[in-house]
């Protein structure tokens, strides 16, 4: 069989389709490869698969019909539907037609998925601990928590504040990084989560006192109050710790990593 390529699994089967001469819907195609973007170019992919032209279907003479002889009766299967081992799953593969309507081939992949997501974010552990002991920083990074497209890694250190950074700017530096690393491995669309020292509660709650102390600030001058820098996730904090007061609204403003919430009069 041939390997065909293109940027999409899509872009694949057309080229396969024009090289065949035939139209998709006569060809028999298997993924060999999804694609991948990459990061600044570096391990991008193209998709391949392999196609070949569906032969024709052939209608079988009719035989003669002979009584069948008597048979024991025989005992009913319990399920002759695909079960969970029979389904052969894998998470860059796309799910079949009717694979979404069936629990089973969609537990398989979800578990699947959670096996990728956890391979890669071992492999993440081990490159941080690399980057932190470049940065002479002893550490011992942990994965914490592993869903199908997230991961937490608390970071046990004794010197919290120098993987944190001013204003936590080295750790949500990181977290780009390792969401990067994460795609680069297989995993895209992966949340990372970096976490030291309950730093990512203790943000949480100075986030909540920062809230209040710009909206009491904003009533009381009039005036907008723009905060600095941070992350999306810290950003979407303060949108909804102000989206029911009465006399502030909120807004982004700039663009990435230099984006912040601006707070202002409502009126």
């Amino acid at each position: 069989m041939v390997v065909y390529t293109g940027k999409t699994v899509k872009e694949a089967i057309q080229q396969a389709s024009r090289s065949l001469h035939q139209p998709e819907a006569a060809l028999k195609v298997e993924v060999l490869e999804q694609p991948r973007r990459g990061f600044l170019g570096i391990g991008r992919r193209p998709a391949k698969i392999e196609a070949t032209i569906k032969p024709p279907k052939t209608t079988p003479a009719p035989q003669p019909v002979t009584p069948a002889p008597a048979a024991a009766p025989v005992k009913p299967v319990a399920d002759q539907g695909r079960s969970v081992s029979a389904a052969v799953v894998h998470p860059n593969h796309p799910l079949e037609e009717g694979d979404d309507q069936d629990p089973a081939v969609v537990k398989a992949r979800h578990e699947a998925n959670i096996r990728h997501t956890r391979n890669a974010g071992q492999q993440l552990t081990a490159y941080l601990k690399k980057v932190f002991a470049d940065l002479g920083i002893e550490t011992d990074p942990q994965l914490s928590k592993v869903g199908a497209h997230s991961v937490m890694i608390n970071i046990k250190t004794a010197n919290s504040g120098r993987v944190i950074g001013r204003h936590g700017s080295r750790i949500n530096a990181l977290e780009q990084v390792s969401a990067a690393f994460m795609n680069y491995h297989g995993a895209p669309k992966t949340s990372v989560v970096l976490d030291t020292s309950n730093y990512r509660q203790r943000r949480r709650e100075a986030l909540h006192q920062i809230a209040e102390r710009a909206a009491t600030e904003v009533v009381a001058s009039g005036k907008a109050v723009f905060l600095d820098p941070m992350p999306a996730r810290e950003r979407k904090q303060l949108h909804q710790e102000l989206e029911s007061d009465d006399h502030v609204r909120t807004y982004s403003h700039g663009r990435e990593p230099y984006r912040s919430v601006v707070i202002a009069p409502k009126n």
